[in-house]
């Protein structure tokens, strides 16, 4: 009869099977203090203190990782085009679709809160919670025959909250 090998969690001081621990060393063979669900509720801990810095930190692993994360995750200089774009809040969840016939100089405006503040819950919200809490992405550049229509679209897509007031 064979013994299963076993290790205690620093968190919940349960006696586990080595297979309910993930590694910290796979080369060396190096398992974590922490159980599996313990590293899972310490991880949910560290996004619903500081969500900013978990979007921050995973933002720099995706750049750091390429190989392991393939895709349109880096956030690529804005061209100057036309095009649609949203602005979502992270702290939030809060959503505003725009468009604009330069881009990169639209992002820069929201970014500083230059303007009119048109999009007064918006403006509110930036100066609340400062640029960091937001992410920029374009939705998709057109025409700028198109981006009025592009807009509305996206618009009735995505259903942003912000954008209520817009006629």
């Amino acid at each position: 009869m064979s013994m299963m090998k076993t290790k205690t969690c620093k968190d919940c001081n349960k006696e586990l099977t080595l297979d309910n621990f993930h590694y910290s060393d796979k080369k060396n063979g190096i398992l974590k203090s922490y159980c599996r669900d313990c590293s899972y509720d310490r991880a949910q801990e560290f996004i619903a203190k500081d969500p900013i810095a978990h979007f921050h930190y995973m933002k720099k692993y995706y750049k750091e990782n390429p190989e392991r994360y393939p895709g349109n995750h880096t956030n690529k200089k804005i061209p100057p085009v036309s095009g649609v774009y949203v602005i979502e809040c992270l702290l939030t969840n809060d959503k505003y679709v725009g468009c604009s016939s330069n881009l990169r100089n639209r992002r820069y405006k929201h970014s500083r809160n230059v303007g009119r503040g048109k999009q007064a819950n918006l403006t509110k919200l930036i100066k609340e919670y400062g640029w960091e809490a937001f992410n920029f992405d374009v939705l998709e550049m057109c025409d700028k025959e198109m981006i009025f229509e592009r807009e509305t679209y996206w618009i009735q897509k995505l259903q942003p909250n912000l954008n209520k007031n817009k006629k």
